[in-house]
């Protein structure tokens, strides 16, 4: 027992030790030099509010390192995470939604993704877009229409938007709003219902000409189509109820929140919703010094990228760590950590 005990090491020669380790780890972690970022962000299509977040990185970028080559490319979400996962692409602009739809192999992934395939870059988007379902108020007062449960409950034929089959994030939250209910989108059809597979604007055209009942899209708070909807068609939103939007931001991984009454000249209720995130984010064929040098930009451009555009108003350098389920990619893990951001 006391040769045991003899051999115990010392709080001091632990401490020693500890000094030694970290001091292992620094000396081993890469030395990241000023040379410009000359790298492709796949991202989602031109134009529009997601491209805005993409365009902004860029930006932040060019402004640190000079004389930077980096790059957004227009495209899907779904073929960015391919180009990660297939080393063709470092880094893609993603929602909260699409990574963890390719780590289930849901499709239109054919296969699951292994967990180091896609890695956390920085939160350019925190919570900022909503979840938004509406109605002409025609169609919301014949049917008596007060929330989602009487949508689905009552089996109403509505025609509705649930736009293309390559917006994943629409997509993925109309499955969770039906899956609440055991149902899917087949259901709406064998009710006698009717699908429309068009994107929001081309929605809007059509409820603003009396030919389409119901919209499920996203978009910030306020968004402007919406409003412009309703200056000419009276319309109104389907509220969710706090059981189903939790039920839908579970099922996706996202944050729940509200959208506060009278956002809209017609809303006068609080409505319960999910809130996404949009983030960069990472494959196998990230550096860890461009990883740290994007999460860098980032961090001290931040006033700068928040001036951009109101939709990057809510983007801080508190919530840039914040990737959610998604582990961080070792450069930016180490730029997080070196400014106290984490621990």
């Amino acid at each position: 027992m006391i040769d045991c005990l003899k051999r115990i090491p010392s709080p001091r020669t632990i401490a020693f030790a500890s000094a030694l380790l970290m001091s292992a780890v620094a000396v081993a972690a890469p030395k990241v030099d000023d040379d410009p970022v000359n790298v492709t962000i796949a991202g989602y299509s031109s134009g529009g509010q997601v491209a805005v977040f993409g365009e902004g990185v860029i930006d932040t970028v060019r402004r640190t390192y000079p004389d930077s080559g980096i790059v957004y490319e227009p495209g899907n979400p779904a073929g960015a995470l391919e180009y990660l996962r297939t080393g063709r692409r470092p880094f893609a602009l993603e929602s909260m939604i699409e990574p963890r739809m390719a780590f289930n192999g849901r499709a239109p992934f054919r296969q699951e993704y292994p967990e180091d395939t896609i890695t956390g870059v920085l939160n350019g988007a925190p919570d900022v877009f909503a979840l938004a379902v509406y109605a002409r108020r025609e169609f919301l007062d014949k049917y008596d229409i007060k929330s989602f449960d009487d949508l689905v409950k009552k089996e109403v034929p509505m025609r509705v938007s649930v736009n293309q089959p390559g917006n994943l994030w629409v997509r993925e939250h109309v499955r969770a709003l039906l899956d609440y209910y055991d149902k899917d989108m087949s259901d709406i059809e064998d009710w006698g219902g009717k699908l429309v597979t068009l994107p929001t604007g081309a929605s809007n055209d059509l409820m603003r000409d009396g030919r389409l009942d119901v919209v499920i899209t996203g978009g910030v708070t306020p968004a402007g189509s919406i409003v412009e909807l309703g200056s000419v068609q009276d319309i109104g939103f389907i509220p969710l109820g706090k059981d189903l939007a939790q039920h839908v931001t579970d099922e996706l991984g996202l944050k729940l929140g509200r959208i506060p009454a009278n956002s809209y000249e017609f809303q006068k209720q609080a409505l319960w919703v999910p809130f996404t995130s949009f983030v960069v984010v990472a494959g196998p064929e990230a550096t860890f010094e461009d990883a740290y040098k994007l999460a860098k930009s980032m961090y001290e451009q931040i006033k700068r990228y928040q001036s951009l555009h109101p939709a990057l108003a809510q983007a801080s350098r508190e919530r840039l760590p914040d990737l959610g389920y998604l582990k961080l990619h070792p450069g930016a893990e180490a730029f997080y950590r070196e400014v106290g951001l984490i621990k």
